[in-house]
């Protein structure tokens, strides 16, 4: 299998978040990736967040995804797996709001797996929620982030994985159970155990994992889940797990963020996945492999690398030695102006700022004329113009930033760069809506710079991406941050 991760967790504008597409977009989309080779898609519908009863706009979302599965079985030949955290559902504030804007720390419920009444109203609200999915081929059940309970055991995460997957299987008698090995569950359970009881706690997820607990988990899937169930994977404790236990042949290669971490900030990202990627990883998989990403319209140079090497490709993938093959591949989206986006993405990472805006005025000179697509148009989301648009503002910022880092380090006009950074950066923020904590590169690129100009509004909103003790305080965290550096302008 070749599969594609749509993430959901974040509420921002159309086509740059999944919770906002159309039909028609993941009509599209789909038959993009179908052209490429993919043949499956993992989607997290946000059930997670849902009250028991769901909204009028969750039933919405789950019968567009409903519909999407069709095309995708229907056109495609391709396989939907619908996410879920482990124990996760909405609470008394989740029907307050619409889907497309809900904000996931604010709205999520954490059951106590050894509450029989919030587990019942748990397993309520999984089959109202799934029946409206039904037609999925399978359920991922992710062992940490989101999820845990603190005190909860892996036995009660095996638990969890089994009822989800039976009450799954009355609505799909065929459905499958995949196990998304991530932390860990009693690492989670540690990790918010520490956020809790200690305001120096180390936010390093990974300083609390437990070395023989993917073994223990394992064991417990064994016996709790009736096939067909299978996993994905990635970590070598992962790997050295799945060969003690005999499971090898279940294995999916999952190389989390790969394509495009999570959570970011929507920037286009183009810096080859060679070492993301190695042959020899792929080939321990004999289920294939999985990548992910968050705004999946900004991400087409990655999605099209995964999939040349997980189908074998042997070619080295990186941007600067591979414009042959990127022109070929913007030449499926846009054929006219193959040369001037193949360009464009190869100067995403150059960190020259005179290069990033000499192609960001190519992009901008096709701006308003006749665009005829290739046969990947699917992966435009509809709009070419959008598109072009979107690597040219991209560049611009790119090229703001690294000269913001330069001055900041060589002692500049910090101010200025300030300045033309938030030009730049207000413009493409207010085209993509994103408004919560992130990092990837904008992190890299704003905010160490900003946290070297010891201004204490700046230094009030940079402190508070980092709180894991209350996760909720980083929503809306975006137009704060431009608001003190509006401040610090003034």
């Amino acid at each position: 299998m070749l599969g594609m991760y749509v993430h959901t967790h974040w509420g921002y504008n159309r086509p740059y978040s999944a919770r906002r597409w159309t039909v028609a977009d993941w009509e599209g989309y789909l038959e993009g990736l179908a052209r490429l080779g993919f043949d499956t898609v993992k989607v997290w519908p946000q059930i997670d967040t849902m009250p028991v009863i769901p909204t009028a706009s969750d039933a919405a979302y789950l019968r567009t995804l409903a519909q999407a599965t069709d095309i995708a079985h229907r056109r495609f030949g391709m396989k939907v797996i619908v996410v879920l955290a482990a124990n996760c559902m909405g609470n008394e504030k989740a029907a307050d709001y619409e889907f497309a804007t809900r904000p996931y720390f604010v709205c999520e419920k954490k059951v106590n797996p050894q509450d029989k009444a919030e587990m019942a109203a748990f397993l309520e609200q999984r089959r109202n929620t799934l029946m409206l999915v039904k037609a999925a081929d399978a359920i991922a059940v992710i062992d940490s982030d989101p999820g845990g309970f603190i005190g909860s055991t892996n036995a009660d995460f095996a638990m969890l994985c089994a009822e989800q997957t039976r009450v799954f299987r009355e609505a799909n008698p065929r459905g499958e159970f995949v196990y998304w090995m991530l932390a860990g569950w009693e690492t989670y359970c540690a990790f918010w155990r520490a956020q809790r009881d200690n305001p120096q706690a180390d936010a390093n997820l990974w300083c609390y994992q437990k070395p023989d607990e993917f073994d223990v988990i394992l064991t417990l899937l064994k016996t709790r889940i009736p096939e067909p169930w299978w996993l994905t994977s990635w970590l070598p404790q992962h790997e050295a797990a799945i060969n003690r236990q005999g499971l090898r042949d279940k294995a999916m290669f999952y190389p989390y963020g790969a394509v495009e971490g999570e959570p970011v900030f929507p920037l286009i990202v183009c810096y080859g996945l060679g070492q993301a990627l190695n042959p020899k990883d792929i080939g321990l998989h004999p289920r294939g492999a999985m990548a992910n990403a968050q705004s999946h319209c900004l991400q087409l140079p990655h999605t099209y690398w995964f999939a040349r090497l997980v189908k074998g490709d042997k070619t080295p993938v990186h941007p600067f030695a591979d414009t042959e093959s990127l022109t070929a591949f913007a030449a499926r989206l846009i054929p006219a102006q193959a040369a001037a986006v193949a360009e464009g993405w190869n100067a995403i990472e150059s960190r020259e700022p005179a290069r990033q805006r000499a192609a960001a005025r190519a992009l901008r000179g096709a701006l308003g004329k006749p665009l005829r697509t290739g046969d990947l148009a699917g992966l435009l989301f509809g709009d070419a113009e959008r598109f072009l648009l979107d690597l040219a503002m991209n560049l611009e910022l790119r090229a703001a930033l690294v000269e913001l880092g330069a001055a900041v380090e060589r002692g500049g006009d910090v101010r200025a760069s300030v300045r033309l950074v938030l030009e730049r950066f207000v413009p493409w923020q207010e085209r993509v809506g994103f408004v919560d904590a992130y990092g990837g590169p904008l992190y890299g690129g704003l905010n160490e710079p900003l946290k070297k100009l010891d201004d204490p509004a700046l230094d009030a909103v940079l402190k508070d991406f980092e709180d894991w003790h209350n996760p909720s305080i980083r929503n809306g965290i975006v137009p704060r941050l431009i608001a003190a550096m509006r401040r610090y302008l003034a």
